[in-house]
Parts: C-alpha cells; structure tokens; sequence
C-alpha cells in the first residue's frame, strides 16, 4: 500500500492569506484608520477598539504565517502503516500502537481529525501549534488536531487512508 502524503495547497492558502488581510482591513475600519470608526448602539466604542485592534494583530500574524507557509513544499501530513506524523505539531510519528482512538470535530463545515493517544507527552508539539495545544484538547476532546484546510487532500481521504491502515 502506498502512504498518504499530504502538501500545501498554495490556492487555498492564498485564499486564507486573503481571509486574513480582510479581517485586517475591517479591524483598521473598526480602530478609525480610514475615518471615522463604525458607531453602534449594541456595543460600547471602547469594546469596537478593543475587537478591532485584536482583529488586525491576530489576523495580522495569521496573514504573515500564510504568507511564510506559501513558499512552504514540504510534506505536512504521512498516513502509513507506521502511523502517522502531523510535521505542523511535529517531525515524529505516532505509531498506530499509540492511537487509543480517532475522532472528528466539526466547526461550520470545516472537518478535523482528532487523535487520542496512549502517552501524549511522548509526542509533544515542537511547533507554534504548542501554544494553542490545551485550548485544542479543551474543544477537541483528543490530542493531536489534523485539518487538512491548507493541504492538497481532502478530510475524507485522509479518513480512508487512517481506515486502510489502522486495522
């Protein structure tokens, strides 16, 4: 059997890069940098500051990550008979062995599998992903989050993939 290998789709994530630099335009609208900023009888003006100023930094910095992982072309995701290896969360593998279970989450159709391990601290993330991990287990339930948003495969064939090569 041949390994699944996922990529970065340089479309898709230019099209998140897009996302990102509108969220950006819309915090710089909801600051006063183009005028005078939107008034609102539900929320305060210091609450349209506080949500604008958050929208360009943080939609800021996730525009800046998709711009470096544009120029990316290594390997972002190895379903085999090995295990798997996530390299956004880190470069080793997680053998089958250690895989209690697989789960999905959905968020407004954007589909994530979930792995739930034996040992979780021998797979540590080694990456940014690190700094978001126990706010993940909270959504998520499992331990290693897989979305196939920014890659050239699709969920459901990385879910075959794990279906062909757990058993």
């Amino acid at each position: 059997m041949v390994d699944f290998v996922a990529y970065p789709s340089r479309w898709r994530i230019a099209l998140l890069i897009l996302l990102a630099a509108t969220f950006v335009t819309l915090g710089l609208w909801m600051v006063g940098v183009f005028g005078a900023p939107p008034n609102s009888r539900r929320y305060p003006a210091a609450v349209i500051f506080v949500v604008g100023w958050f929208s360009v930094f943080f939609f800021g910095l996730c525009g800046i990550v998709g711009v470096k992982k544009l120029f990316d072309t290594s390997e972002q995701l190895r379903i085999g008979p090995t295990g798997v290896r996530w390299t956004p969360w880190s470069d080793l593998t997680v053998p089958w062995s250690e895989v209690t279970d697989v789960t999905t989450w959905n968020y407004k159709r954007n589909k994530t599998i979930v792995l739930h391990l034996r040992n979780p601290k021998q797979f540590p993330c080694k990456r940014s992903l690190g700094i978001f991990a126990g706010a993940n287990r909270m959504l998520t339930g499992g331990d290693v989050s897989i979305s196939l948003t920014a890659t050239d495969r699709t969920f459901s064939e990385a879910m075959s993939a794990i279906e062909r090569f757990r058993t």
